[in-house]
């Protein structure tokens, strides 16, 4: 009999460990919402919390969530049958790559880091083929996918930020490949594929409370899609997997939109203020519809600009392609801001 040892000998070796940067002072990596839950909702939930329910199973998802979660998306061609939840937007990917792990999951880098991630911890074959200038090579790709195929792509792209054309998805639902498009952005974007679902049986849309709603603590997503899917997933996946406090929460959030999309709108006009002042130092940037901008940079810039940030202990995300920045307070966009403009000067000294 093999010792247990040799397993995790293997899975040590064979698997990457999750990490973040490390936090910081100002942490602006994992593009967190700058604004924390607000008090006066906390309150409401603290009414609500019925001490009775703590010592339970409690449902998940409850009814009234589901509801909520419909009147939200704001489809007349679905029902509660087509929703579910999970706990955060992470853990629906994962099951969803256990529920087809014989697929081929493709996906698009540069692309959400976690996808391959997971796909790798449960043995899936990852095909990668990167976008090219924020496109997919719809030519490289027309004879790789099919029925057998799950593809992922974040829409708007992460961490780009850019929005997907409609014809790349519909070239990808048309291939007959199970299509997860990751909508974690949406509030950001205003686009989504919701609304094709009844006509695409083969996509799944991924949503999450927290970027927007500021509940990244509290681990909850959801995800639509046909009911038989919907079915299949409620099945696999653990039992009551998202908790009472985190679904009242949700609750709340989703009864005080208004107050959301105002602090959307304000993220929303810094993001668009940070991009064109970006811009007129001279960076190349992705027209980012998400809660960060994207700036494409060469091997050197991206070391200098990534010290600087060290120095003034300021956390962001590095890619091979550039750097990502969560839009923060505007305090915190004008100091990154003066970063960038005290290395374009440095830069400008020397030639």
């Amino acid at each position: 009999m093999d010792d247990f040892r040799k397993y995790i000998a293997d899975i040590k070796d064979k698997l990457f460990k999750y990490q973040t940067e490390k936090r910081s002072k100002t942490y602006l990596a994992l593009n967190e919402n700058p604004y924390p839950f607000p008090e006066k909702l906390i309150e409401e939930v603290n009414k609500l919390i019925d001490p009775y329910k703590i010592p339970t199973y409690y449902d998940s998802p409850d009814e009234e969530l589901l509801n909520l979660l419909l009147e939200y998306i704001n489809s007349d061609k679905l029902s509660v049958k087509n929703l579910s939840i999970g706990n955060g937007a992470d853990e629906i990917i994962y099951y969803l790559l256990l529920m087809f792990k014989e697929m081929k999951v493709t996906i698009f880098p540069p692309t959400y880091s976690c996808y391959k991630l997971f796909a790798k911890d449960i043995g899936s074959k990852v095909i990668s083929i990167p976008l090219k200038e924020e496109k997919i090579p719809i030519n490289e790709i027309e004879n790789l996918l099919n029925v057998d195929s799950i593809v992922f792509i974040p829409n708007p792209n992460n961490p780009t930020g850019h929005l997907f054309e409609d014809e790349e998805i519909e070239f990808l639902l048309n291939t007959g490949a199970l299509v997860v498009i990751d909508e974690a952005y949406y509030e950001f974007g205003k686009r989504s594929y919701i609304d094709w679902i009844d006509e695409y049986k083969n996509l799944v849309v991924i949503r999450t409370f927290s970027k927007a709603f500021s509940l990244a603590a509290q681990r909850i997503g959801y995800l639509v899609a046909n009911e038989d899917l919907i079915d299949a997933y409620n099945r696999i996946r653990l039992p009551f997997n998202v908790d009472y406090v985190s679904q009242l929460f949700a609750r709340v959030a989703l009864k005080n939109l208004e107050f959301f999309r105002k602090r959307i709108e304000e993220i929303i006009n810094e993001r668009e203020k940070m991009k064109k002042e970006l811009m007129s130092l001279g960076y190349k940037i992705s027209n980012s519809q998400g809660n960060f901008v994207f700036m494409y940079l060469d091997t050197d810039s991206k070391e200098v600009l990534t010290r600087e940030f060290e120095k003034k202990k300021i956390a962001i995300r590095k890619f091979s392609e550039g750097l990502r920045i969560t839009i923060g307070t505007p305090k915190q966009n004008e100091m990154v801001l003066r970063i960038f403009m005290e290395v374009k000067k440095n830069e400008n000294s020397k030639n």
